[in-house]
């Protein structure tokens, strides 16, 4: 559609930018997942009776669902040559997925509303990114990127805020008001959906995944929850083979492997600690939303200067910070479990090990995301990235149920002390070999910290 005057596409700016109104609607499901965000370890302990097994057990399914769906929607929208029905779809299709928790009185059927829900909802999260780079002008990528971050991050803050204040108002009903939170956020989910259907322009340039400029763009996880996928991901693994892609470096291959791992260590500690509150610390559904909320809200405070950071002393340095700094945060998880669980304070002291937390995931993220876009040869970055983020999500399926058994079996004490030791190791492994590669980092290094 073209305006008269103009004889520009409507919805494009001037100076070859995009209208970017639709970022309305990704702002509103954000909200949506900030509501449901801390409602797994609520909902299966205090509504449905069960214990942190069972937390590791339903994140672990309901994660596992996105890895599948994400490479069935990435490759459709690709085939298809298709962006907004799979916006919609994905909200939508949260919408009516997320009704299904009225009739969730059981274990079995919570999981299956959430694989259902998660499969669904990633619809969306493929084309998110190449939406902006599709509707705006390279030079600008970063700068609009970093915006959609910031919209991404203000709407899961939003959305635990709703949370947090539909929980404090409505606190005489108890735990009978869980369901209806989600009930709130589907229908949230549909207010983006039909946002999305008004506001958001199909592209016309379209971009091909994984090859040209698309190569050169790095994916940035900005939440470390895998059941509530970031909206940024732009490179799936394909499930077509890569003709003409070469094999991925082996300094490639042992970064990711690094990464993962991590990922599977630092779920030690998220999967199970919600639990631990609730059962050991006697925290209350408030309580828990503000942990949460602070965790979110550290972490987007963080990747405000991140990027900063990591040009100022470099990425081996920056990861260095941020890694050792959450070992020491875990073994004090560890010594709160084990010796002052019963003292009058030792709640808030968990709410501050969980905020403090979520500080240091931005550094972690961005300086992963850059190095292995360094790393990798540059015919296959996207690849590259594309195992990275399946990596991640492999790490953080398998820990659900690692986290769960340990931590019902050996006690919180002994779980938040393996997740500090493994770490550790990680840490020393990784840090040890981005010494190792850091003229190769340096060398290729542009100034493109703090993109997606």
């Amino acid at each position: 559609m073209t305006n008269a005057l103009s004889g520009k596409k409507i919805g494009q700016s001037a100076r070859g930018g995009a209208d970017h109104a639709w970022f309305t609607s990704y702002l509103l499901s954000n909200i949506s997942g900030g509501i449901i965000s801390p409602l797994i370890p609520l909902f299966v302990v205090l509504y449905l009776h069960s214990n942190v097994e069972y937390v590791g057990i339903v994140s672990a399914l309901s994660s596992a669902a996105s890895v599948p769906a994400l490479i069935f929607w990435g490759n459709l929208s690709d085939k298809l040559k298709k962006r907004k029905i799979f916006v919609v779809i994905g909200f939508v299709g949260s919408f009516l997925s997320l009704l299904l928790i009225i009739v969730s009185k059981t274990l079995g059927m919570y999981i299956l509303t959430l694989v259902i829900f998660q499969f669904v909802a990633v619809a969306s999260t493929p084309v998110a990114t190449l939406l902006i780079l599709e509707s705006t002008v390279e030079k600008k990528w970063p700068n609009v990127m970093s915006t959609f971050n910031i919209f991404s991050y203000i709407g899961l803050i939003a959305g635990l805020s709703v949370g947090l204040v539909l929980m404090s108002v409505y606190a005489n009903i108890s735990y009978s008001l869980l369901p209806y939170l989600y009930l709130v956020a589907a229908f949230i989910y549909l207010a983006a959906g039909i946002s999305a259907i008004f506001l958001l322009p199909e592209p016309v340039k379209k971009l091909q995944r994984n090859t040209g400029a698309m190569a050169n763009i790095f994916s940035l996880r900005t939440t470390e929850k895998i059941r509530y996928f970031p909206n940024y991901v732009i490179h799936i693994i394909s499930s077509r083979k890569n003709n003409g892609t070469s094999k991925l470096a082996q300094r490639t291959k042992i970064y990711i492997f690094y990464t993962g791992f991590l990922m599977f260590a630092f779920q030690l500690f998220f999967v199970p600690f919600p639990v631990f509150m609730i059962d050991k610390l006697k925290g209350t559904q408030d309580e828990i939303f503000i942990m949460y909320l602070l965790n979110d809200f550290a972490s987007a405070i963080a990747f405000i200067f991140s990027g900063r950071l990591l040009n100022s002393i470099g990425i081996a340095k920056t990861l260095s910070i941020a890694l050792f700094s959450r070992v020491g945060i875990l073994f004090s998880a560890m010594i709160l479990a084990i010796f002052f669980g019963s003292l009058s304070f030792s709640l808030y002291l968990g709410i501050a090990i969980y905020a403090v937390m979520g500080l240091f995931w931005s550094f972690i993220s961005i300086s992963w995301s850059t190095s292995i876009s360094k790393l990798a040869l540059p015919e296959n970055r996207g690849k590259a990235i594309g195992y990275y983020n399946s990596f991640l999500g492999i790490g953080q399926i398998i820990s659900g149920v690692a986290a769960g058994l340990l931590a019902l079996y050996f006690g919180y004490g002994v779980t938040f002390a393996l997740a500090a030791i493994t770490v550790l190791s990680g840490a020393a492994l990784l840090i040890r070999f981005q010494y190792r590669m850091k003229d190769i980092i340096t060398n290729s290094q542009t100034k493109r910290v703090g993109s997606v």
